[in-house]
Order: structure tokens, then sequence, then C-alpha cells
């Protein structure tokens, strides 16, 4: 269905700041030492497949070697019920949170990828097609996807945003009398909601009771696309929010994490008051790839710093377009204004 899509994002795209990636829940069957040391070393294994934005990367023999040192690596824990009202009364989850600066330098030292906690926000066109005729679902849509797809995405560290779903937007999907149309339309509204990524997904129910769906992701002008085909539409949209995941992973985590650190020097222009100077540091020193900041000098056109960022100049634009504080020069990369 969705084959084809132009570039949809804007220059004031917004990111969010991820929050737990360095911690996870496991159900546990009991509180012994032998479930305790089984569901640490499952929660790290979650928190890799977080931090690198690979579903394959806890398989590999880099990764085994930081999960052998799970229960070292654990800041703190708690039991806990699980989230799920329907489970079993005595059911128990394992709340694990690891030492994030310990834990990110191991996966260094091992040539693992640790993407920060800025990460693009994802549109998600959810569209529905049964025996009940077409809708476009919202966040609070009570349809099973939604809820798993919000779930999985969360575990792994991917923020989402839906639609509004109002009359014009549903109208706009469930009045379209062709493929062409449907994806006119998502293509329109979605430059309103200033994002990266979007994500376009077509839930057809087929008979006797199989669904076909289709997907089409387009981040930032690189586009891929995904069929699937299966009898549990809650399977299929796990799998479709791991997708997402790697995809996005792949676009956005190797290149701010992989390359060496790099000195680079960076204008931060319109920096007028000692405010200004705080909130600039301040954001500077929480990017996930600066590993040092220094200021070298002050003057009527800013302040330059000089930080030690991981992936360089590229890695750092790539992570400031994402926010709302500083503007890229659009003529000098390493020039940036700081905004009101």
């Amino acid at each position: 269905m969705l084959l084809t899509w132009s570039a949809v994002y804007s220059l004031t795209a917004v990111a969010s700041d991820v929050p737990d990636l360095n911690s996870a829940r496991v159900s546990v069957a009991d509180r012994s030492d032998t479930e305790f040391k089984r569901a640490t070393a499952k929660a790290l294994e979650a928190v890799i497949i977080k931090l690198t934005g690979s579903s394959a990367a806890a398989q590999t023999k880099s990764a085994r070697a930081v999960i052998g040192q799970a229960q070292r690596l654990v800041q703190q824990f708690s039991y806990e019920r699980p989230r799920d009202a329907s489970s079993n009364a005595d059911a128990l989850d394992l709340r694990v949170e690891f030492d994030s600066r310990v834990l990110h330098e191991e996966m260094r030292a091992r040539q693992l990828v640790v993407w920060g906690k800025e990460r693009p926000d994802t549109l998600i066109w959810l569209v529905t097609e049964d025996e009940n005729g077409r809708r476009l679902l919202g966040a609070q849509d009570t349809h099973q996807a939604v809820g798993v797809l919000k779930r999985r995405a969360a575990e792994r560290g991917i923020p989402l945003v839906f639609p509004r779903a109002d009359a014009s937007e549903a109208a706009a999907v469930v009045q379209a009398s062709s493929a062409a149309e449907i994806e006119s339309a998502v293509r329109e509204y979605s430059e309103t909601y200033n994002v990266r990524s979007v994500l376009v997904g077509y839930l057809r129910q087929a008979p006797p009771n199989m669904w076909e769906n289709d997907w089409l992701l387009n981040s930032q002008g690189e586009t891929s696309s995904w069929e699937q085909l299966g009898d549990v539409v809650e399977l299929l949209a796990e799998e479709a929010a791991d997708s997402l995941a790697d995809a996005l992973g792949r676009r956005y985590a190797g290149s701010t994490q992989q390359s060496a650190a790099e000195l680079v020097a960076v204008l931060i222009r319109g920096v007028t008051s000692a405010r200004d100077y705080a909130r600039t540091e301040r954001y500077l020193s929480s990017v996930d790839s600066v590993r040092s900041l220094v200021v070298r000098q002050v003057d009527t056109r800013g302040i330059t710093f000089d930080l030690t960022v991981n992936g360089g100049l590229r890695a750092l634009t790539q992570t400031i377009s994402f926010g709302q504080l500083l503007a890229p020069d659009t003529s000098d990369p390493s020039v940036f204004d700081l905004k009101p």
C-alpha cells in the first residue's frame, strides 16, 4: 500500500529525553537468589537492547561478556506488582536499575554502541480496516494494537507521538478512496506535528481470522517498509514496534557513538546574560555524546566552547537539531543560535 514518500520533517523537529534507559522490569517466580540472578541478567539484556537500538545486540559475544557482570552492575532493585492489572494476584516483577556510568564504560570498551537519551519522536498513523469499516486510531483508543505499540516502544526507549485523530484527520483517512489518497492525507497532516520520523501502519482484517499489515517508516527522507501477516494482532504490533526501534537505531544510534571522540569548537550566539550561559552550558553538558566541555573564548559574537564529542561535529549537530534550545546556522555547521 504505502510504498513511496518524500521527506516529511521540519527543521524545528522535536525529540524527547527518554527516561529509564538503564533500567528494566522482569517477571520473577519468587525472591530466591537463583531467580534474582536469572532476572538480573534478563533485565540487562533488555537494557542493552534499549541502549544499542538493536534487538540482536544482546546476543553478541561482546554483550554476553557485559551481561555476565549483571549483578556487579546493579545500582538498585525492587520487587513490584506487575503493571498489568489482569495478572494473577501472586505475580511479581523485579525492577532493576544499573549503574549507568559503569555500564556505559563496559559497553564502549567492547565496541558496543550506547545510544543516548536524546531520541527523535516518531509520529504513528495507525489505520485499521475490518468488518466495521476503516478507522484512524489515536493515543486514547482502546484498540489492542495501540496499547501494545505504546508498551513495546517504551520498553525499547522509543518516544511515540500519536495524531490528534480529530474529525478532519479521521475524515481524510476514512473517506480516501485509494491507498494513494490515504498516503497524501497522512503526508499533509504530518507536516503540522514537527517530527523527524513518521510511521504509517495499515492493518486490514482478512478472512477467516487473519491480519494483513503494511508499514512505512520515513525518517528524514530515508524510507523503509515491511509487511506482516498473522492471526494475533498484538504479536504483529509488538513485532512492528521492534522493527521501528531497530530501524531508528540503525539511523541514529551508530552515528552518535560508534565514531571516536573528536575535539570540536562551536560558537553559540545570542548568549546575553548569566541565565543564558547557564542554560547553554547545562544543555551541552547533558548531551550524551559530549564527553567534556571547556569555554575557549567570550566575545561580541558569543561564546566559543571546545567540546570533546563522540562522533564529532556531525553527531553533535544531529542531536542538537532534535531539540528546541539551539538552532544550527545553515551556512556554518559549527555555529548555533540560542533560542529565546
